[in-house]
């Protein structure tokens, strides 16, 4: 194989071979150094393949490779005599050198004193190598562009891209180079701030017009949505997210879009702005409530505030406490995912709540609810659940606080997973709880409340069995033994938890 470019000593210092070739073939001929590359992730492979194959500003700069003329830490004349014929522009043929390199060059010079090239002459350069043999060259930058290309089609494989190849006179140069230059290219390169580079294309619709915006894979709907709702956002109206984003807000609302179309919570439309800003008008009312979040400036956080407020079935101030509980609030700059992904376990967790509504000191009710904790505890050994089955009851629950009766039991209600109501005694504030539960799912949009209902037959007095007529036609357990009991409530737990196909 051959490649060809220009031969020169870039900044008089290495020496490199400048020139362009199919991408396909430069992944074909050299692999990534495991010693100083990092192992390119999936997703982002995938976005770079998504970028190569369909968008009309594709441009990379050029690839960086290396390669030692010798395999040992000695340098030869034979490479002295190279390096000479290269400062003094003399032409050479099929050098040879390791890895089975094979160089020739030929000189052209400057004819006219105002030629603007700010050389005298420049050196077109080939190199000969067997690429049967597997790759020859160590890559120092491009590795993830390669590595994308890999698996991408035939059309990107043959995308011509700019090329460099420093060439080292031996390994020691080889080991030490490598390592400093992909240090440089890697950590001393301070980038342009993605605020300014989202600037240059959402305050430009002359330039980028809303259909390039939605339309080109370079940028999306998140990109076209951000520019209409930056156009909108009055900080006037929403003092409380002001410290948030004010600094940064298009980065803010790419990011958020971003996310929230990849998943799904909103849809490439025209009303996702619409929703979006009521979710910004919820959050900000709800730092009013919540006064100790208004010192936080992290992004992060109010993206995952506006991210619950958009997505069903979960009540943002079950997230609020969450955060609040954990101080988490304190927390100067979070992933708006790591803070989701994490509650989203805990919420996990939760669904095993049970929350038992029952009257209290009622000798029927404590042994119903003896029954549920067993069942709940056997049910837990039987599948292996962790985390377990719990079961909870307000009178019976402790935070070393005083609190309102009425307030722990609203959310303890809105952070359980199963409501089990004990129709027993027709008690009022069961069919509260049960009311409350209700209202929520149908807020929800669910089918059906999460809830299970039951109540004793045994019991004596007509009146304690007295089920409401709103309740009659609720699917409800009666029983007469507490036997019988254990066993409905056992079946009807597994099917709940989907613990059998």
């Amino acid at each position: 194989m051959k490649l060809k470019g220009v031969l020169d000593f870039s900044l008089g210092n290495f020496l490199c071979l400048r020139g362009f070739a199919p991408m396909g073939v430069l992944q074909d001929i050299s692999k990534p150094d495991d010693s100083i590359q990092r192992i390119p992730k999936d997703d982002r492979l995938k976005e770079i393949g998504a970028f190569l194959k369909k968008g009309e500003f594709v441009f990379f700069p050029e690839v960086v490779l290396c390669v030692g003329l010798r395999e040992d830490d000695t340098e030869s004349e034979q490479i002295a005599s190279f390096y000479r014929n290269i400062h003094q522009g003399t032409s050479f043929k099929a050098m040879k050198f390791a890895h089975g390199l094979r160089i020739s060059s030929s000189v052209s010079r400057s004819q006219k004193p105002g030629d603007i090239r700010a050389v005298q002459f420049f050196q077109a350069a080939t190199v000969e190598f067997d690429a049967t043999k597997g790759a020859v060259f160590s890559r120092i930058d491009g590795n993830h562009r390669l590595a994308a290309i890999k698996a991408a089609d035939t059309t990107a494989r043959e995308s011509t891209t700019p090329f460099c190849i420093v060439f080292c006179r031996n390994q020691t140069e080889f080991n030490r180079f490598s390592r400093a230059l992909f240090h440089n290219i890697n950590y001393k390169q301070v980038p342009l701030p993605k605020e300014h580079n989202l600037r240059l294309i959402l305050d430009n619709p002359d330039l980028f017009p809303d259909d390039k915006l939605k339309s080109d894979p370079s940028f999306g709907w998140a990109y076209y949505l951000a520019r209409q709702l930056y156009n909108k956002l009055d900080f006037d109206l929403l003092p409380n997210l002001k410290p948030f984003i004010e600094k940064e807000p298009r980065t803010f609302l790419v990011d958020q879009f971003t996310f929230l179309l990849e998943k799904k919570v909103v849809s490439d439309n025209e009303n996702a702005i619409k929703r979006f800003k009521e979710a910004l008008s919820r959050v900000n009312a709800m730092l009013d409530k919540s006064p100790v979040l208004k010192d936080s400036t992290n992004c992060g956080l109010l993206a995952a505030l506006v991210f619950y407020e958009l997505r069903p079935g979960v009540p943002t101030t079950s997230f609020v406490s969450w955060i609040l509980d954990n101080h988490l609030h304190l927390i100067k700059e979070s992933n708006s995912l790591d803070l989701i992904q994490i509650f989203d376990m805990v919420l996990a967790s939760r669904r095993r709540k049970i929350f038992v509504s029952m009257a209290f000191n009622e000798d029927a009710s404590e042994n119903h609810y003896k029954i549920i904790e067993r069942v709940c505890r056997e049910t837990s050994d039987k599948f292996s659940l962790r985390p377990a089955l719990s079961v909870h009851r307000v009178d019976w629950f402790h935070d070393g606080t005083s609190y309102e009766i009425n307030d722990k039991i609203i959310e303890m209600l809105s952070d359980c997973g199963l409501l089990i109501g004990n129709l027993t005694y027709c008690n009022p504030n069961v069919y509260h709880e049960i009311g409350f539960v209700m209202g929520k799912a149908k807020a929800e949009g669910k089918a059906s409340p999460d809830m299970l209902l039951f109540y004793d037959e045994s019991v004596t007095k007509a009146k304690d069995k007295f089920v409401g007529f709103n309740l009659r036609s609720i699917k409800h357990i009666p029983f007469k033994k507490t036997e019988v009991f254990a066993d409905v409530l056992r079946e009807n737990l597994e099917k709940f938890f989907k613990l059998k196909a």
